[in-house]
């Protein structure tokens, strides 16, 4: 199963996602400063660098981050789809298609990426979902240094990543 962490904010996140050996580490635009997102990627590899952007209004920080950073693919919404794969034209760019819950990789291997909420859903039912890929977001430490991965760990487990 091919796992993308969202929203990514720190360090620990980022090492957390190359130890679970995801596909995608996705970083979005504006959250956090650019010169934080290369000090993590610096420090991590394995996943590709996904831009994930929210906003059209972002238009001038997506191009100058996808000129400085190294970016593997770029997630925005289906209905902004057109207008970013205009905007950001660059034929190596994976693009994912967001809507609602589901991300599509768009391309020869059409990949549904389907969002979990590990507070909502137990691991086994995630896992008996037999889906190809699934999201997790990532949350903004509420102490520094003190996360809990508990429910990623047991996740991991569940679908013998670990």
């Amino acid at each position: 199963m091919k796992i993308k962490f969202n929203n990514v904010q720190d360090l620990s996140d980022a090492r957390y996602a190359s130890a679970a050996m995801a596909e995608w580490i996705g970083f979005t635009v504006g959250e956090i400063p650019l010169a934080q997102v290369q000090e993590i990627i610096g420090w991590c590899a394995g996943p590709k660098l996904t831009l994930e952007l929210t906003d059209q209004n972002q238009k001038e920080t997506a191009i100058s981050w996808c000129t400085i950073l190294q970016v593997d693919a770029i997630e925005c919404m289906a209905i902004d789809l057109e207008f970013w794969q205009e905007n950001i034209p660059n034929e190596n760019i994976e693009w994912l298609s967001k809507n609602n819950n589901i991300t599509t990789v768009i391309g020869e291997s059409s990949t549904a990426i389907h969002k979990v909420d590990l507070h909502l859903h137990t691991a086994q039912d995630i896992k008996n979902q037999n889906h190809e890929a699934i999201s997790l977001d990532c949350k903004k430490e509420s102490v520094v240094g003190m996360k809990n991965y508990d429910l990623w760990n047991d996740l991991l487990e569940t679908l013998e990543i670990w």
